[in-house]
């Protein structure tokens, strides 16, 4: 016991030494990332602006070149290119307060409306080059009228990251696909989100063990083993649940279990 708490320990402090690096990365994106915005507006306005003396000197003299390209083809494609920068740079934004929401470290507070749609967006974009990497069919279906929980969001989404990465890495090739789902079981007042792989499965005698300190199958590439016990010491927090299930060769459904929240009080 002594020796689990000793590497539960290690690895907090890794996670807040990670997260004071992630906010100073995410701060010094921020400003190019500012800048190129702010630029991308004047060049719009520059655009408008000089379109028409663009177009009286193409009717006087003909096509003529325009950044390496003949001007007949640039005054379609300018516009399109400026708002793909600049909806790039948006995304750039995004993602980077997206991990500095992450990463921002505080005590743990249980009292926040939390939007379990709104946290399954947040932490598909932050994992999606895995997700790109992992497989060509990644597909969420989630509930148009889902309640709101009563929790911490941080920690929520540590928890629904950790499982895309898992069912990322259960992928045997880019062709098995990965579901992410959301809806509310009235039943049990619980709002869910089931994150469904294609994967290669769990044998059975390991489905019991997946919460457990140091149970990894992933020893051999480096896995401690901690992500999915830490994961379920979030959950039992808020009060929920985190279950699985699997068909070896088929697959496996991590659900992932909350309670929800009326007017800021548990139910």
């Amino acid at each position: 016991e002594l020796k689990q708490q000793q590497q539960q320990l290690l690895q907090a402090d890794k996670m807040a030494s990670l997260g004071v690096l992630v906010s100073g990365v995410a701060h010094e994106i921020n400003n190019p990332c500012s800048l190129v915005s702010m630029n991308i507006s004047i060049l719009k306005g520059v655009l408008r602006d000089s379109e028409e003396a663009y177009d009286a000197y193409y009717r006087d003299h003909g096509d003529f070149d325009l950044g390496g390209l003949p001007y007949s083809r640039m005054r379609e494609k300018i516009p399109y290119m400026l708002e793909d920068i600049a909806t790039g740079a948006q995304r750039i934004r995004r993602i980077v307060d997206d991990l500095r929401d992450f990463a921002r470290q505080g005590p743990l507070d249980l009292s926040e409306q939390v939007d379990l749609n709104l946290v399954a967006e947040v932490s598909i974009r932050l994992v999606d080059n895995t997700i790109k990497q992992s497989t060509f069919t990644f597909s969420t279906e989630l509930s148009n009228s889902l309640p709101k929980i009563l929790g911490n969001k941080q920690k929520i989404e540590q928890v629904v990251i950790n499982l895309i990465v898992n069912a990322c890495q259960a992928l045997s090739s880019q062709k098995e696909g990965i579901k992410v789902i959301s809806y509310y079981n009235e039943e049990r007042a619980m709002v869910c989100l089931e994150v469904q792989d294609q994967g290669r499965g769990i044998e059975p005698d390991n489905l019991s063990k997946l919460n457990d300190p140091f149970f990894t199958t992933k020893r051999d590439q480096g896995g401690m083993g901690l992500g999915l016990s830490v994961s379920s010491g979030i959950v039992q927090e808020h009060g929920g649940t985190l279950e699985y299930e699997s068909v070896l060769g088929l697959g496996t459904r991590a659900i992932l279990s909350l309670p929800i929240s009326v007017k800021g009080e548990e139910i």
